[in-house]
């Protein structure tokens, strides 16, 4: 019985390589802002669903299965790398959609005469260095939206 040649293809799925990606980019972080009147600057930028600090080990086990946030935040992510990559408007459409549905379902509280929003997004990244070193890590604004109204800008006003 050839037992090494079947333990040779059976180990990469058991310890699958690290070496999935041939580089690592820049990972997008998104920021919001709220203002009153169109053609304000935006003084104080808050995250966009913020990383815990602390979650318990129920929450870690209930996010293993199910956690629609945290998956929406990953393909919010995807689009800004999209971005990065020179993609379309597709995906600044895409982002700004779903940062207002949102803010609309109250999960991300609008102060109270806001009527606009914006979002900007960042690249965080490591300067190049030589292998199995960390570089120095970089933060740098990509990209800042458009303006876009608040759908209950009326009932905030």
């Amino acid at each position: 019985m050839k037992i090494f040649p079947l333990i040779k293809l059976v180990l990469p799925i058991v310890f699958p390589s690290w070496r999935f990606f041939s580089s690592i980019g820049p990972s997008p972080r998104i920021d919001l802002a709220f203002f009153k009147n169109e053609g304000e600057s935006p003084e104080i930028w808050i995250p966009f669903r913020p990383i815990p600090l602390q979650i318990t080990i129920g929450q870690h086990l209930t996010r293993l299965f199910h956690s629609p946030k945290w998956n929406e935040r990953l393909y919010i992510n995807s689009c800004a790398e999209r971005l990065f990559e020179g993609g379309d408007s597709f995906y600044l459409t895409e982002i700004s959609k779903r940062l207002l549905i949102a803010i609309e379902q109250g999960e991300i509280p609008a102060p109270e005469n806001a009527r606009f929003m914006q979002f900007r997004i960042r690249a965080i990244y490591s300067e190049d260095t030589d292998a199995n070193k960390m570089g120095q890590v970089k933060d740098e604004l990509f990209l800042q939206s458009p303006t876009y109204a608040l759908v209950n800008a009326e009932v905030n006003a």
